[in-house]
């Protein structure tokens, strides 16, 4: 019970935390600002937090959780390649069109100048472990001579600005609502596992 309250109480913070700098950004935002809108205690939340950075941190990782993991369940052995894919390509565009993440690149994109210790940070946590998950299909695909034998990196890189062309930039710059209907994410997916498929499978 009492790991509980205190994982609970870890979560307010954090959630608090995010609020924050998603409305306000991060520079304006104090560790006292914090501790106020979670209902607690400065003092308190240092116990769990040294610093904004921590939180920040706690906050990718709490806002991505469970999406990122997703990406992996894309491969299965009894699959074809088409329908791995798209699985894979609709995980991935959940993912960067939660209106959370997508409110986190924006911040991250106001505040690269001033903070860029923060864009390494979230990158880390964020895009680069994304890149990684992607990949690690894309090893699977190429073991199993599905795909063609090419750079991992590059592989994952084409196919996810493939699925995101024409629905990320305009999601991150407020031209189209969110969240994404369903349908333009399918038809998105379907287009570039097509695509894919015809510069990188083998036939």
């Amino acid at each position: 019970m009492m790991r509980k309250k205190t994982e609970a109480r870890r979560l307010n913070f954090v959630m608090a935390a995010g609020k924050l700098f998603m409305d306000h950004g991060f520079a304006a935002v104090t560790m006292e600002s914090i501790a106020l809108a979670a209902a607690s205690s400065k003092a308190t939340l240092y116990s769990y937090f040294s610093s904004k950075e921590a939180l920040f941190e706690a906050y990718v990782v709490e806002a991505g959780k469970g999406l990122v993991e997703r990406l992996l369940d894309a491969p299965t052995e009894s699959q074809e390649l088409v329908v791995i894919l798209h699985r894979l390509g609709i995980s991935y565009l959940e993912l960067v069109t939660q209106p959370n993440i997508v409110a986190l690149n924006r911040l991250i994109i106001g505040e690269a100048g001033r903070f860029p210790e923060l864009v390494r940070l979230f990158y880390g946590l964020g895009p680069k472990k994304t890149l990684s998950h992607i990949g690690k299909v894309m090893s699977a695909l190429m073991d199993r001579k599905l795909i063609h034998q090419s750079d991992v990196r590059t592989l994952s890189l084409h196919f996810k600005t493939l699925c995101e062309a024409g629905i990320v930039e305009r999601v991150l710059w407020g031209l189209d609502p969110m969240p994404v209907e369903a349908a333009v994410l399918e038809a998105s997916v379907a287009a570039a596992t097509q695509v894919f498929i015809r510069l990188y499978a083998n036939q």
